[in-house]
């Protein structure tokens, strides 16, 4: 059998939706083969639940976080699994558990970003130069790899991650921003975290002083939730804009493409992004981007062909980007249409599927490493 083992699968979030594309080609596979797959996440809901991808429905088991039933799981399925995928390096000790267990079992690891920007601990590295095979959403990453935790550059494979099926058709036109008609609109989507404080979002709430000067009419809307929500709304109190800066909270990502179509520019400044599936989100709505010339959001947005890149934290030059596309309505559709074209030739989940099924199946034939 085929054994997908994941952080997360049911929830909002770029590695929720690589593990659920993940596991979407992973159940293509064995079906090909005429094997079983089965899907588990660590913190989902106990007991059964499904995700979609696009109208395709895939059924998965959570664990409610308990690591000891969850390992226990993944111990009992060892003996009969050949290929054991785990959707993030967090998940290698147990991998590797499974593949000391039962010699026959190979496993695949995958890592998305700042989580392997640092030396990690050795019971975090053994896994990874272990694996058969390692999936890095962007070359940052794969370079992180091999420099920062010294893993063979033969096992490393990128695969940038994919756009949901469907993205490029046209939303409902429904989306609720809670601004005057005809309003200019900035826009993020993102997880606000108090874990996760370099997203950015702080830098765009201090530039809107100085935007609105020039742009009576702008607001910045926020499409997220989470536990810094507070301190940022503290913040834009504190600029003196506050009413300026709508939080529209979580949102099924059903809905999302309206978030996009209703907004004249996506900026998200961040300097923690392996990759940036929102940045491609908005692209394939059209839209051009500003984030961080950092991580891998420099391998998604093409400085001056679809986007600016602008340094982490440098407030000043990202008003003035920004202000350069708010005030330039060619350069807005110019820079959109080349996004949109990208994302649709580089980035559709049918390419991804074919991929990562490709580097799975190439690595048959080989002996475990042990």
């Amino acid at each position: 059998m085929i054994l997908g083992v994941f952080s997360e699968l049911g929830r909002f979030g770029g590695i929720q939706q690589v593990s659920r594309h993940a596991g979407a080609a992973l159940c293509e596979l064995a079906g090909r083969r005429g094997e079983d797959c089965e899907l588990v996440g660590l913190n989902d809901p106990a007991g059964p639940g499904r995700f979609l991808v696009g109208d395709q429905g895939f059924p998965f088991r959570g664990f409610a976080r308990n690591k000891a039933k969850f390992v226990a799981h993944l111990m009992a399925r060892a003996p009969k699994t050949r290929l054991l995928f785990a959707g993030h390096i967090h998940l290698g000790p147990p991998a590797l558990a499974a593949a000391t267990l039962s010699p026959r079992l190979r496993f695949w690891l995958v890592t998305h970003g700042m989580e392997v920007w640092e030396p990690l601990p050795l019971y975090r590295v053994v896994p990874l130069r272990k694996a058969r095979g390692i999936i890095a959403v962007s070359r940052n990453t794969a370079e992180a790899v091999e420099r920062v935790q010294k893993v063979a550059r033969e096992k490393i494979n990128v695969l940038p991650p994919a756009l949901e099926p469907g993205a490029f058709l046209a939303g409902t036109g429904q989306a609720r921003l809670r601004v005057p008609p005809g309003s200019r609109v900035l826009l993020t989507v993102g997880r606000l975290l108090a874990s996760e404080p370099g997203k950015g979002v702080d830098t765009v709430i201090r530039a809107l002083p100085q935007l609105l000067a020039a742009f009576p009419d702008l607001y910045y809307v926020i499409v997220g939730d989470g536990d810094a929500r507070p301190s940022l709304e503290s913040l834009a109190a504190g600029c003196g804009v506050a009413g300026r800066v709508i939080f529209a909270g979580e949102k099924a990502a059903g809905s999302l493409r309206d978030y996009y179509e209703a907004a004249d520019v996506f900026v998200m400044p961040s300097r923690q992004e392996g990759f940036g599936i929102v940045f491609l989100e908005a692209m394939a709505a059209g839209k051009p981007v500003v984030a961080s010339a950092c991580g891998g959001a420099q391998e998604v947005v093409r400085e001056g062909e679809d986007g600016f890149l602008v340094e982490y934290g440098d407030v000043p030059a990202l008003a003035e980007r920004l202000a350069r596309l708010l005030a330039d309505d060619w350069l807005r559709r110019r820079m959109g249409e080349a996004g949109r074209q990208k994302a649709e030739q580089e980035h559709r989940f049918g390419s991804f599927r074919e991929r990562l099924i490709g580097l799975l199946d190439a690595s048959e034939g080989s002996k475990p490493e042990r």
